[in-house]
């Protein structure tokens, strides 16, 4: 047996084999190919009243037992007041002869169901255990529910007590820069105007996504449920509405005060054609709330995208502190409301190592995001558009690609594509 006090390699020679065995590493990783985003599989096929189904699936997913609904729906209604109250109703005590809310019936079914809405689309979305001792009964629930919920009295005058009566601060966005989709007008909201709106919008259906793994067994249940749940639904029209409001940018202010706590502002943007395009609001958006996040004048940076077919749009919210700042802020990052919106002030756009680490820091998020189904199910239906160039299915062909040969040229063409800066908003608080 070899056996020796000596060092097998002398001090100099260590050095230069830790050396060596470092940039050789470091050449690896230059030359290793990027770790490939899950690239799901796509079916897809109508139900027996003609309602298109898409389902999406992944090798990862294989085993697990998730399964998520979507169920889209085109806007019927232009006033938010009405729509918010038929989703609020249909979550509570809507199931025939039941004071049990609908996710109170589902919970001990590892199950749940939840609603969104913008200004032009409308969405209920399932998720669920697809083992058969929980996807039968829960089929069963949803049948029951979903094309017949019932409107009951004592969940209307709930809802009537609850409602703010004062118009939200988003509404007056929208509104400006949608003046032909949001209705000013008030109206009087009723039981019969409600159930009458759920009619109407099961007559809407744009489509219905499937998100995660499903046996033979599985899939037959789901088709024989969705058959019989699209009997009372009907396929939207594509008849479309509304005018984008590009007039001259405006602002105005809410309260009497000169010291600003808080500013919300709008921009439409174009209907995304592309993921690098989506990937670039990704970026944009990351830069937005990390900028406003390190000045010392703000408490807090917020940035909500409504990604829908016709008339995307972007809004952000800038509480500002009157405290003494904790924060020390570089004297090039003082940034106001609407500077995000103009490519010379943009900082990920002329600063490539930022650039850089804010891709680096979205890939990083969509590594993880990108194997939950219930994120794709997201997607579906509040960022891809089935009657769009940006479908579910080429989002999923297409953003491995997208992502590997994204770069700041790309980012900086995207944005001045994406921005219609006519029509920017901006709605000041003042305390």
């Amino acid at each position: 047996m070899f056996s020796s006090k000596k060092p097998l390699f002398s001090r100099p020679v260590l050095a230069v084999i830790m050396v060596l065995s470092t940039l050789v590493i470091w050449v690896l990783n230059l030359t290793a190919p990027a770790t490939p985003f899950p690239t799901p599989a796509v079916t897809t096929w109508k139900t027996n009243s003609g309602i298109p189904v898409i389902w999406l699936a992944q090798d990862s997913w294989k085993g697990s037992n998730k399964l998520e609904l979507r169920f889209a729906f085109k806007r019927n209604s232009q006033n938010p007041s009405l729509t918010s109250a038929t989703l609020s109703l249909l979550m509570g005590d809507s199931l025939p002869l039941s004071t049990s809310t609908i996710n109170q019936r589902l919970a001990p079914l590892a199950a749940k169901v939840s609603s969104y809405y913008d200004q032009e689309s409308q969405n209920i979305g399932f998720t669920i255990n697809s083992e058969p001792t929980y996807l039968a009964p829960t089929l069963d629930i949803i049948s029951q529910w979903l094309p017949s919920p019932e409107f009951k009295a004592r969940a209307f005058e709930r809802w009537h007590r609850q409602e703010n009566k004062s118009r939200s601060i988003q509404q007056e966005l929208e509104q400006k820069l949608f003046p032909h989709q949001i209705t000013t007008k008030t109206q009087t909201i009723t039981l019969a105007a409600i159930s009458n709106n759920y009619k109407q919008l099961t007559h809407q259906t744009t489509a219905i996504f499937v998100i995660g793994n499903m046996t033979k067994q599985t899939q037959k249940a789901i088709k024989a449920s969705l058959n019989h749940l699209s009997q009372k639904l009907a396929l939207a029209t594509n008849d479309t509405d509304s005018i984008i409001n590009t007039k001259s940018t405006s602002t105005s202010q809410h309260g009497q005060g000169a010291t600003l706590i808080e500013t919300q502002s709008a921009i439409a943007i174009t209907p995304l054609s592309s993921v690098k395009q989506w990937l670039s609001l990704q970026v944009w958006g990351t830069d937005m709330v990390n900028t406003f996040n390190s000045q010392n004048d703000v408490n807090e940076a917020q940035l909500y995208l409504t990604l829908s077919a016709e008339h995307p749009w972007a809004r952000w919210i800038i509480h500002y502190t009157n405290k003494t700042p904790r924060k020390k802020t570089p004297a090039n990052v003082r940034m106001t409301a609407r500077s995000f919106i103009d490519n010379t002030q943009i900082p990920s756009i002329h600063d490539k190592k930022r650039f850089t680490l804010l891709l680096k820091s979205v890939k990083n998020q969509l590594a993880q995001s990108t194997l939950n189904p219930s994120w794709w199910s997201n997607l579906a239906t509040t960022t891809t558009q089935e009657n769009s160039t940006l479908t579910l299915a080429q989002f999923a062909k297409t953003y491995q690609n997208a992502i590997d040969t994204f770069n700041q040229d790309d980012y900086k063409a995207a944005l001045n594509s994406l921005f219609i800066t006519s029509s920017y908003q901006e709605i000041q608080v003042n305390k």
